[in-house]
C-alpha cells in the first residue's frame, strides 16, 4: 500500500500526505477503529475483520513513511568525533642525564693539616681546613672569592641613605686614620657605631656561601658541602654544652 493510498483510508480523499502527523495518524486510526466496533456497526459486521485489518496496515505505512521522512528531513546524524587519545601512544619520557662531577685530586705542593682537630667553635672553613678537607691555600682563595663577590660597604650606606657620593669620597680619601671603611666613618662623624654595626652584618649576609666557592671549583661535592656544614654544626653544639670531646678526637658525630 503506498502512503497516499494509506492516507486516504484514514483521513478521506480530501487529505495532504504532506502535513499529517504522526499523532493525527494515530488518533484517526482510533476514531475509524471504534466506528467498526460491533455495537456500532452491526450491519456491516461481516466486513468488520477485512476494515480493521486496512486500517492498520494503513496506520503503520503512515507512521514508518512519516518517520523515514523526519530523518530525512534531520540530515545525516552529525558523525560521532573520535577519541583523540584512543590511539594515542605514550611518550616515553627520558629522563635528563646528569653529567658526572668528580672531584679534583688534591693538590700534593699545597698544605693541608696534620695536626689535632681544634677543640673550639669554628667557621665552614676552618672546620674544613682542620677536618683536612681543603688546603690551606684554599682557605685563603675561597675567603678572597667571597670578599670579592660581597656588595661594597660604601655602596649599601649609599643606596639606604647613611651616606652620600661626597662622604665616601671624603672617607676614602682619609688615609691618615687607621682602620677599615666602616671605621674611618665612624671617626669622620658620617655614621654612628651601631650604623657601621649593622652594615657589617648586612654585608656579611649578602655575600655568597664559602661553600659554593669549593663546589664552583670541585674541591667539594654539593652533599658533602651538606654533610660537612651538619658536622661543623654538631661540632660547634658540644663546644657550647662544654661536652666536647678532649684532644685528640675527631669532630662530634663526624664521619669521614
Amino acid at each position: 500500500m503506498h502512503p497516499s493510498d494509506a492516507v486516504k483510508i484514514l483521513f478521506g480523499e480530501a487529505a495532504d500526505l504532506q502535513r499529517v502527523t504522526a499523532a493525527e495518524v494515530k488518533s484517526a486510526f482510533r476514531r475509524r477503529v471504534r466506528t467498526f466496533h460491533p455495537d456500532s456497526a452491526q450491519s456491516v459486521a461481516q466486513h468488520c475483520g477485512e476494515a480493521v485489518s486496512s486500517l492498520v496496515s494503513a496506520r503503520d505505512i503512515l507512521i514508518e513513511h512519516l518517520a523515514s521522512a523526519q530523518k530525512k528531513a534531520a540530515g545525516p546524524a552529525p558523525a560521532r568525533p573520535s577519541n583523540p587519545f584512543s590511539s594515542y601512544a605514550r611518550p616515553t619520557i627520558v629522563k635528563p642525564v646528569r653529567p658526572v662531577v668528580e672531584k679534583i685530586p688534591k693538590k700534593e705542593h699545597e698544605r693541608y693539616y696534620r695536626g689535632v682537630f681544634p677543640t673550639y667553635k669554628l667557621k665552614f672553613g676552618q672546620f674544613l681546613y682542620f677536618a683536612t678537607e681543603i688546603s690551606w691555600q684554599d682557605l685563603v682563595r675561597g675567603m678572597r672569592w667571597q670578599r670579592d663577590q660581597r656588595p661594597p660597604y660604601g655602596e649599601i650606606a649609599r643606596a639606604w641613605g647613611w651616606l652620600t657620593d661626597k662622604d665616601i669620597q671624603i672617607v676614602r680619601a682619609a688615609t691618615d686614620i687607621p682602620g677599615v671603611f666602616g671605621e674611618k666613618a665612624v671617626t669622620l662623624g658620617l655614621l654612628t657605631p651601631k650604623q657601621a654595626a649593622f652594615l657589617v652584618r648586612h654585608q656579611h649576609h649578602s655575600q655568597p656561601r664559602l661553600g659554593e666557592y669549593f663546589v664552583k671549583e670541585r674541591i667539594l661535592l654539593p652533599h658533602e658541602v651538606t654533610q660537612h656544614l651538619k658536622a661543623m654544626q654538631r661540632h660547634n653544639s658540644s663546644i657550647e654544652r662544654g661536652t666536647g670531646p678532649v684532644p685528640p678526637f675527631n669532630p662530634a658525630g663526624y664521619v669521614r
